[in-house]
């Protein structure tokens, strides 16, 4: 079962969401090694929000009269989960997602001697930043102009400009900055009742404990979007909509996209507003990962829309919480590692500074938002109403630093493990291979009926309704593109190369073997 530590972080996860009693032991832990060399305790993060998710979802479907089941998670495999962008292939070629690791995505140092991190990978913020500095999207350039300020002057500036800039601060800064007091006193996930309401019951299901629950994703890039999937792999009826013309990180698009019908659509347009509203009078959840502000000044407000779907469930995602300064503030995974000192946690021990090697907050965070949506689904078919659910990467990133002293020795994965860890699955776009669903339900085992696809690929046909009469059998299988000598990998994807990537690509086929350097360790 869970380790204390793991017990611990589970009560941390869980803290005001009014879950059943013992919920943790409905689930089995197979305590594999890590493979995430850091001080923070990422894979028992992992594992304890994974079966947070699997029990209730367990607890759901066993209220829907599918019977109760019994549940495992493996260690090793949640923290693949938290990389699963870097084990994700489409015909067996690795995705691309060289923006993550553009030149200006780095820690630079300023006059002032303090260390900031930018986040460009879009490229209207690359090109925002690289403006104000007057420099070529070079390191040594960046480094030659950062040099030239003082970081808190310039972190104001740029965010003022709507940029991603994050000084580098201790957790004992965090803890006493604005921003970091205003969201020091809310849970790691917090959930609102909006309004009373008559309860909605769980209906009987036929085969998958989420089946017939309908959410709108209106959301980008990570966190939101894992939301989304992760119900969507227990038999959620999943929408997401976008704006066509936003940037895109297309590896990052695909990969969230499992499960989902994608469609576009532009909120300023008359006909799409109202097919929007459409969606939100049928829907269970509505997701939304912008920066938060945006959809209320559009109509599409918390308030708006309870009351047209009075038992609405809705859920925003943010980088640095929804009290305080920096409420409106863009942010990143990168920046919400810097800002709250989990980046300073892990680097205590390292020659230089770096990130965790794994998006922590991103993956998490969406573990997070599911995991209140799950509990919100409880609540609201016993007490009824509509409910608010939100989530932050700062607030997971807080309770992270609350947990590094982790100890034990990484193990790096091998190609043996990727064949055990990783799935194939038939696409409109090839054969896409990724790292499998981490929760095991013995009776209603999790997949996705729609394999990733890309953005807006569903928009002629788009509305709710998957034919739950149709087999269900699951639709991926063990991956086979190592063992046919297929797969070919671009380069490490993880975050602890934030600087490096760009000199250090590679392929491999054949035995497969990675000829990447490997990771610095915390002993360096």
């Amino acid at each position: 079962m869970y380790t204390d530590r793991q017990r611990q972080i589970f009560a941390a996860i869980t803290q005001g969401l009014r879950l059943p009693d013992r919920l943790a032991d409905a689930v089995q832990i197979e305590q594999s090694p890590g493979y995430i060399d850091s001080v923070v305790e990422t894979h028992d993060f992992a594992v304890a929000a994974l079966g947070a998710i699997g029990a209730v979802v367990a607890l759901i479907g066993e209220r829907r009269g599918l019977g109760s089941q019994r549940l495992k998670v493996d260690r090793r495999h949640a923290g693949l989960l938290f990389n699963e962008i870097a084990y994700f292939f489409q015909s067996g070629w690795q995705f691309d997602i060289s923006a993550v690791h553009t030149a200006i995505n780095g820690f630079y140092r300023t006059r002032d001697n303090r260390e900031i991190v930018f986040n460009g990978a879009y490229q209207h913020l690359r090109d925002g930043i690289l403006r104000f500095l007057d420099c070529p999207n070079d390191r040594d350039a960046i480094a030659k102009r950062v040099a030239l300020h003082d970081a808190q002057p310039l972190e104001d500036e740029l965010s003022s400009l709507g940029l991603c800039a994050a000084i580098v601060r201790s957790p004992e800064e965090w803890r006493t900055h604005p921003q970091g007091q205003a969201i020091a006193e809310a849970p790691p996930i917090e959930v609102v009742r909006l309004a009373d309401g008559p309860p909605t019951p769980f209906e009987p299901a036929m085969f998958r404990p989420l089946e017939r629950l309908r959410v709108l994703d209106f959301t980008h890039v990570v966190a939101g979007p894992t939301i989304a999937k992760l119900l969507a792999e227990h038999g959620a009826d999943v929408i997401h909509c976008r704006y066509p013309y936003l940037d895109h990180v297309l590896g990052f698009d695909i990969d969230t996209s499992f499960g989902k019908k994608n469609t576009y659509l532009d909120l300023r347009s008359d006909a799409d507003r109202e097919r929007a509203l459409e969606l939100v009078r049928g829907c269970d959840v509505f997701v939304q990962g912008f920066r938060w502000g945006s959809f209320a000044r559009r109509g599409f407000g918390v308030e708006e829309l309870r009351r047209i779907n009075p038992r609405l469930i809705y859920v925003e995602v943010n980088a640095y919480g929804f009290q305080g300064p920096w409420a409106e503030r863009r942010g990143w995974e990168q920046l919400a590692q810097s800002a709250t000192g989990l980046a300073a946690l892990h680097s205590a021990e390292l020659k230089q500074s770096a990130l965790i090697p794994a998006y922590f907050n991103d993956y998490g965070t969406g573990c997070l938002g599911a995991l209140g949506v799950l509990a919100t689904l409880l609540h609201r078919a016993e007490e009824g109403g509509s409910w608010l659910v939100r989530v932050a990467l700062a607030k997971a990133a807080m309770l992270g630093t609350r947990f590094a002293d982790n100890r034990e020795t990484a193990a790096p994965i091998s190609i043996a493990e990727l064949e055990r860890y990783l799935v194939d699955q038939d696409s409109p776009i090839g054969l896409l291979t990724r790292v499998a669903p981490g929760i095991q339900l013995e009776k209603s085992p999790a997949y996705v009926d729609r394999a990733g696809s890309f953005p807006g690929s569903s928009t002629l046909d788009i509305g709710w309704g998957p034919d739950v009469l149709v087999p269900h059998a699951v639709p991926h299988r063990p991956t086979s593109i190592f063992r046919l000598g297929v797969a070919h990998m671009r380069g490490s994807q993880v975050l602890w190369r934030l600087h490096f990537l760009r000199r250090t690509g590679f392929h491999f086929a054949g035995n497969c073997s990675n000829h990447s350097p490997p990771p610095p360790t915390r002993q360096a």
